[in-house]
C-alpha cells in the first residue's frame, strides 16, 4: 500500500467554470471527478484522476484582507477489498478579492496501476467549515492494456492546452493539458479541445506505415456524422500515437452527441474507433435556426419541408410530455410505423388543434421546440433522449421549477432533487395550480436517470411515504403505516428542503 501520511499543499490551477444549470441549488460541496488511463508500453500503465471544485460551495476564509477556500481529499482506490493506493493531503484555491466571485480550481493526480479493476473512492472536506458532511464519489475502473494489441487511451477533453515550457503532472507530449471535468459544453464553450492516445499502431498496421486519425461529431441518438465538425490527420506508426486537437462547436446546436476517434489504415480500412459521450446547450444557434420559421407562411408549410424520417420521428416523440391520453397513443402508433408523410399530417394536425383559434401554432411550436432543445441538453437517461426522462417530461409538461434543490452525496440517501413550482400551467390541458413539488430520485450508480417518485400534483404519482425512496437501503420503521420518516434520518434535509425548496 502506497500512503502519504504528511498532509501536502499543492498548487491549483484555476479553471473558467460555468456552473451547469441556471436553477437554484442547495448549498454543499460541488465538485466533478473524472479520470483517464493511459499506458506506456512495455511499462506499466497508469490512471490520472482529474476534479474540479466549485468556489462557491466552499466556505471562504479571509486572509490577510483576502480570501481563500481550502479542501481536504482522502482518495482511496481498492482492488476488491484491499486498498492498493491511498493518498490524502489538502488542495488550497487561488485568493480573490471578492465572496461572490468566488473560483472554481482543480486537482490532477497521476498513480501507476497494472491491469485490473479498481474501485476509485474520492472524499472532499471543507476544511474552512466543519458543519458541511463531505462528498464522497465512487467510481470503477478498468485497466485492460495489451502490447499486441491496437487499443488507446481514454479521450481526455480540455479546457485548454499549451505549449510545455517544464515538464509538470498536466504535460503530455509536451504540452500542458488542462482538464475539463464534464460532459456539458454550454454557450460559454465554442470549442472542443481533447487529447487522445493510440498503442502498438507498428505492431498491429506495421512498421514505418501512415495511418488516418478522422475525428468528427455525430448525433448520438441516430449516428448521424455531422460533416462540417471534424477533420482528419495523417500519422507514421509507433508505439504511441499522440493526437492533441480541438474542433470548432460555435454554431452547433443544442443536443446530444458523440465525439468519434477512428484509425484508418492505408487502405483506409477502419481498425479502430473510440467515442466520447457529450451533450451541448446553445440557445442562441436554436433561435437563429428558429428564426426561419417566420418565414413559412403557415405550420404546414414548415413541417412539409421536412423529409427526414429521423428528425420527423423525433418532432412526433417529443409531443408526448404535452399530448393528452388520445394523442399519446397516436404519438407511440406514428413514432413506430416511421412513415414520413403520416408523422407530417401528425404533426401539423396536433399543432393546429392546440392552438385552436387563439394562438400562432407555428409560433407555440417553435417556443415549445427551445424547451425540447433545452432538455435535451440537460436531463440525459442513458440513450434515452430527455423527453422521455421522467425530469425531461415534468419540465416539458409544466415548464422550469421556479426552484429546483439538488442533493448528490447526503448521507444514508440517494441522489435526489425536489422541484418546486410556485405557479404552473400543464400544457397537456392547459389548466394552472399552486405551489406543486416533485420529488425524483436515482437509484443507479453513475446513469444519471433520476425517477419521479411523489409529487403534489394532481394526476401524477403520489406517496406521502416517499422518505423510504429517498433513503438507501434504509427501511427501518416501514412497517408502522403512519411512519413517514426511516429512523436514523434525523439529520437529513430531504423534509426540510421539501417544506422550503432552495
Amino acid at each position: 500500500m502506497n500512503t502519504t501520511k504528511n498532509t501536502k499543499q499543492k498548487t491549483i490551477f484555476t479553471l473558467a467554470f460555468l456552473m451547469l444549470l441556471g436553477f437554484t441549488i442547495n448549498c454543499q460541496i460541488t465538485a466533478y471527478f473524472n479520470y483517464g488511463v493511459f499506458n506506456v508500453p512495455k511499462n506499466n500503465p497508469f490512471l490520472e484522476t482529474y476534479i474540479t471544485i466549485d468556489g462557491f460551495s466552499l466556505k471562504a476564509k479571509k486572509i490577510n484582507n483576502k480570501y481563500q477556500n481550502s479542501v481536504n481529499l482522502l482518495f482511496t482506490i481498492f482492488k476488491d477489498t484491499n486498498i492498493v493506493k491511498a493518498n490524502k493531503y489538502n488542495l488550497i484555491g487561488p485568493f480573490f478579492d471578492d465572496t461572490l466571485k468566488s473560483p472554481a480550481f482543480i486537482d490532477h493526480q497521476r498513480y501507476t496501476l497494472p491491469n485490473g479493476t479498481y474501485t476509485v473512492v474520492t472524499q472532499l472536506t471543507d476544511n474552512f467549515n466543519a458543519k458541511q458532511k463531505p462528498l464522497i464519489t465512487k467510481s470503477i475502473v478498468v485497466m485492460a492494456f495489451n502490447n499486441n494489441l491496437l487499443q488507446s487511451s481514454s479521450i481526455q477533453v480540455l479546457e485548454s492546452y499549451k505549449k510545455a515550457t517544464t515538464i509538470t503532472a498536466l504535460t503530455k507530449s509536451g504540452y500542458d493539458l488542462i482538464p475539463y471535468n464534464v460532459n456539458y459544453f454550454p454557450e460559454s464553450q465554442n470549442e472542443l479541445a481533447f487529447y487522445f492516445e493510440s498503442y502498438n499502431t507498428d505492431t498491429v498496421l506495421g512498421k514505418n506505415k501512415s495511418f488516418i486519425y478522422s475525428y468528427y461529431i455525430e448525433t448520438s441518438n441516430t449516428l448521424k456524422k455531422l460533416d462540417s465538425y471534424g477533420a482528419f490527420k495523417k500519422q507514421t506508426t509507433a508505439a504511441v500515437n499522440p493526437l492533441l486537437t480541438k474542433i470548432d462547436i460555435s454554431k452547433l446546436g443544442s443536443g446530444s452527441y458523440n465525439l468519434v476517434i477512428d484509425i484508418r489504415d492505408e487502405k483506409n480500412i477502419l481498425q479502430f474507433q473510440k467515442k466520447y459521450f457529450f451533450q451541448r446547450l446553445n440557445k442562441a444557434i436554436d433561435i437563429v435556426a428558429l428564426a426561419g420559421f417566420d418565414e413559412k407562411k403557415t405550420i404546414a408549410d414548415y413541417f412539409g419541408s421536412c423529409n427526414n424520417t429521423d428528425t420527423l420521428k423525433m418532432f412526433v416523440e417529443c409531443l408526448w410530455p404535452i399530448a393528452n391520453a388520445l394523442d399519446k397513443e397516436r404519438v407511440i402508433n406514428q413514432a413506430t410505423k416511421k412513415d414520413p408523410a403520416l408523422m407530417k399530417k401528425f404533426v401539423i394536425d396536433f399543432w393546429q388543434r392546440y392552438a385552436a383559434d387563439t394562438a400562432n401554432p407555428l409560433k407555440l411550436w417553435s417556443n415549445y421546440y427551445k424547451d425540447v432543445q433545452q432538455v435535451m441538453a440537460l436531463f440525459k437517461c442513458g440513450k434515452q433522449p430527455g423527453y422521455y426522462s421522467e425530469r425531461g417530461r415534468v419540465y416539458l409538461q409544466y415548464g422550469p421549477p421556479n426552484q429546483r434543490s439538488q442533493q448528490f452525496a447526503e448521507e444514508n440517501t440517494f441522489p435526489y432533487e425536489i422541484w418546486q413550482y410556485y405557479r404552473l400551467n400543464d400544457r397537456s390541458n392547459n389548466q394552472f395550480f399552486s405551489n406543486r413539488k416533485f420529488v425524483f430520485v436515482s437509484k443507479m450508480l453513475g446513469d444519471d436517470c433520476y425517477n419521479l417518485i411523489h409529487s403534489n400534483m394532481r394526476g401524477e404519482i403520489y406517496n406521502e411515504r416517499w422518505q423510504f425512496e429517498v433513503t438507501r437501503r434504509n427501511n427501518n420503521g416501514i412497517a408502522n403505516p403512519d411512519n413517514t420518516i426511516p429512523a436514523g434520518t434525523e439529520n437529513n434535509k430531504f423534509n426540510e428542503i421539501y417544506s422550503n425548496p432552495r
